[in-house]
């Protein structure tokens, strides 16, 4: 082995890491988000509606937190 073939190894360990860093940052959850913004209005996905069932549960919670 000549002398130079010892820095190989680690420099080639660092650009697997550094590789390894880059594909981690692309998670699923994170694609397809929102990448532009326009202050002070919402871009994202619109929320879902509430069932009625949904709605009553919330007024009944809100009316108990005032005991």
């Amino acid at each position: 082995m000549s002398g130079t073939s010892k820095f190989h190894l680690p420099l080639l360990l660092s650009g697997l890491l550094m590789a390894s860093l880059a594909i981690g940052g692309c998670r699923t959850e994170e694609q397809d988000r929102t990448l532009i913004f326009d202050k002070g209005t919402y871009l994202g996905k619109p929320d879902q509606k509430l069932t009625d069932e949904q709605l009553a549960e919330l007024r009944h919670r809100a009316d108990n937190q005032g005991d």
